[in-house]
């Protein structure tokens, strides 16, 4: 899709040179030519304020908000700590995605430092779906477990918790999703969307809840700093992981978390032998997550069981964690290969790799591209996701299994992923009669629905998405429009560093560099991608447009670039390149 770029409002470098705020960046140890792009920066994100601009690049910043400050979490703290005190058996049920896991293993870890008998209990994607699955209960009751935890899912389980009271268990759920008119019954519900939840932050995924009940359970413990340090490297997993603003105290976390990763503590087990099997290089910075420990911590979970990605967060011996971060190395390469093949097929329907298009198991539509088949529940998100980026609007993949409880029906369960901009819950919503079930939020979501209603209910979503189309031109939002002077490579990375860590909500930085001359393009990864090299205000510099090899066209001329630095250590050398957002030929001004 077409984009229209826009810089983003906010004063200009002119304007801004004699602000307070240049002036304080000026005298805090800010180098003097990074003072007014990165003043400029922070004004896009609405820091103006040489007070609030300190606090926000300030490495030190160790603020977070008191625990107890969360609905009903001074309760569960001090349940969970006359548990570590007696020595008693708690079961931490947790979902199966990294969100859920990570969650699950800060709550067991620290448990276990009380002196708590805590152990795990994940549910099967396939056979359970997310929640508390009624296999935890039966395990809490033959093992005489009588407090049960749930972290990351349990908020709309009525029956399930009412089942587990109704045995004599307790139950606390520690949860971020949103409270329906009727939450589960539990003993604690510690979910800062309830009503009348003051919770300065409320944005925290389930890991970064657990992070905070773990920071109440061992307010006294000797051991506490270091403990907490090496929590807060799951902490950010799961968050980062579930697309949780790098903000307020989420930021104090995710610093944390990186000062760990690169020296200043010691990692978790776990992640330290899943960086090393991954051959991944520091220095670590946020997007580690995603390209490395994410993908790996969620493979389990996608194809098969995610007991092994539990155990290994929760290792403490590095022998163990080797040999388990070996086998979800393996358990990774067998998710991408699913996911390869599941695409490939998908494609295949939509008619795009030489075989007719399918009209029973494949839409095409303008606002919506939908396809359904035998695959994994696991891969059916990243198989969306690749489809809408491929199309430029909202994919729906939908899993087909046979219900024998209703006579073999055929059932379809599906994910859909979306571009910025389209809203996906609201789309479910207008046609919720459509499905059995269905939830989500801007750009992702999920649905289930009888194969009957396949026809028209993707129709009927593909109405919906075809008008948030029209209600909005797509459009490209860029942070800083750079001028000579001002756009070498390492100014723009000592830039993003100062913004450091980046992510939802405080995304790295677009610059806009018009007018470069497209020396060189060489396509790679079959010709998909293309490398580039341009002169910048005389400087041969190196870039990668990845999906753009149409770039190649445009080979000897002047062009216009958005671009982010990318910077990353390959073999003990570090090395910073643009990575292209999008690209044009030149617009020349008179």
């Amino acid at each position: 899709m077409s984009r229209e770029w826009r810089v983003l409002d906010g004063p200009d470098l002119a304007a801004l040179s004699e602000t307070p705020l240049v002036a304080a960046l000026s005298t805090s140890g800010v180098a003097q030519e990074l003072c007014l792009p990165l003043a400029a920066l922070l004004a896009r994100r609405g820091i103006s304020s040489p007070e609030v601009a300190q606090r926000f690049l300030d490495p030190g910043d160790r603020t977070l908000h008191d625990p107890r400050l969360l609905p009903d979490a001074p309760g569960l703290i001090a349940r969970l700590k006359a548990a570590g005190e007696a020595g008693e058996p708690v079961l931490v049920v947790g979902d199966f995605d990294a969100d859920g896991l990570t969650g699950a293993a800060i709550i067991i870890r620290a448990l276990r430092e009380v002196g708590a008998i805590a152990e795990g209990y994940i549910p099967q994607r396939a056979a359970d779906g997310h929640g508390i699955p009624e296999g935890a209960i039966v395990a809490a009751l033959e093992d005489g477990v009588e407090l049960l935890l749930a972290v990351d899912c349990g908020t709309g389980d009525v029956a399930q918790v009412r089942a587990a009271r109704d045995q004599g268990i307790a139950v606390g759920i520690i949860d971020h999703h949103a409270v329906p008119p009727e939450p589960a019954p539990a003993d604690w519900l510690v979910n800062p969307n309830r009503s009348g939840a003051t919770y300065p932050f409320p944005h925290l995924a389930g890991s970064g809840l657990a992070f905070k009940i773990a920071q109440g359970l061992l307010e006294d413990h000797p051991r506490r700093r270091e403990i907490l340090a090496e929590l807060s490297v799951l902490a950010m997993i799961g968050g980062v992981a579930d697309l949780v603003p790098v903000a307020d105290e989420f930021r104090v976390i995710v610093r944390s978390a990186l000062r760990v990763l690169n020296g200043a503590a010691s990692t978790p087990a776990g992640v330290a032998a899943l960086l090393a099997r991954a051959g991944a290089e520091g220095p670590h910075r946020v997007d580690v997550v995603g390209f490395t420990l994410a993908p790996r911590i969620n493979a389990a979970g996608r194809i098969g069981d995610a007991r092994p990605a539990l155990e290994l967060l929760t290792a403490d011996d590095l022998l163990e964690a080797t040999q388990l971060a070996e086998d979800l190395e393996q358990v990774n390469d067998q998710r991408k290969e699913v996911t390869r093949d599941a695409l490939a097929d998908a494609r295949s329907l939509l008619g795009l790799s030489g075989v007719p298009f399918d009209g029973a198991r494949a839409l095409l539509a303008d606002g919506l591209v939908a396809v359904r088949g035998a695959w994994s529940p696991g891969v059916l998100g990243l198989v969306a996701g690749r489809l809408a980026e491929e199309f430029g609007r909202p994919a729906l993949v939908a899993h087909e299994s046979v219900n024998d409880g209703e006579s073999g029906v055929v059932m379809l369960r599906a994910s859909i992923r979306a571009p910025r901009g389209y809203a996906v819950a609201t789309a479910l919503q207008e046609n919720s009669t459509y499905f059995l079930r269905h939830g989500g939020h801007d750009g992702a979501g999920g649905c289930s629905m009888p194969a009957t209603s396949w026809l028209t209910a993707t129709a009927a979503l593909g109405a919906s998405f075809a008008t948030q189309q029209a209600a909005h031109a797509p459009h490209l939002d860029i942070d800083l429009e750079l001028v000579a002077g001002f756009r070498s490579v390492e100014l723009l990375a000592a830039l993003v560093d100062l913004l450091a860590p980046t992510g939802v909500g405080n995304t790295d930085p677009l610059f806009l560099l018009r007018g470069v001359t497209l020396i060189d393009v060489r396509l790679v990864g079959d010709g998909r991608h293309a490398r580039i090299k341009i002169d910048l205000d005389g400087r041969a510099v190196e870039g990668i447009a990845f999906g753009r090899a149409d770039v190649a066209e445009l080979a000897g001329q002047p062009i216009d670039l958005v671009v982010r630095v990318s910077q990353r250590t390959y073999r003990g050398q570090a090395k910073m390149e643009l990575q292209v957002v999008d690209v044009r030929p030149a617009i020349v001004t008179a």
